[in-house]
């Protein structure tokens, strides 16, 4: 597709190093762009969906399947986790779109 490369540029340029644990597997530091602030999402039939929670966004290359309960951090914050409520399905064509996943603050205490 023409939009290949575009979600890597982005992560690139907008992201920072995060830290994934999934619940099974070892924690990976990733590029991803990790949002406090409210963002919008435009679903499938065209309707657009504020999320107010803090978000994150990441290659579907880098992330295959981001699950409810997986964990992330920023890697210079890791004081500061958040733990996945759901995804939503890259929009776009692109090997590389971005999984958008609704964070909610991580409460169980352990780093990020």
């Amino acid at each position: 597709s023409i939009f290949d490369g575009v979600a890597g540029l982005l992560a690139d340029t907008f992201g920072a190093p995060v830290i994934y644990t999934p619940q099974t597997g070892d924690p990976v530091t990733v590029q991803a762009i990790l949002r406090h602030e409210p963002t919008e999402v435009v679903a499938d039939d065209g309707r657009v969906t504020v999320i107010a929670s803090p978000t994150l966004r990441v290659q579907r290359t880098v992330i295959a399947n981001p699950l409810p309960g997986d964990r992330v951090a920023l890697a210079s914050n890791t004081n500061e986790g958040f733990v996945i409520l759901n995804k939503v399905r890259p929009a776009s064509p692109a090997d590389d779109a971005n999984w958008l996943c609704e964070l909610a603050p991580d409460r169980s205490g352990g780093d990020g």
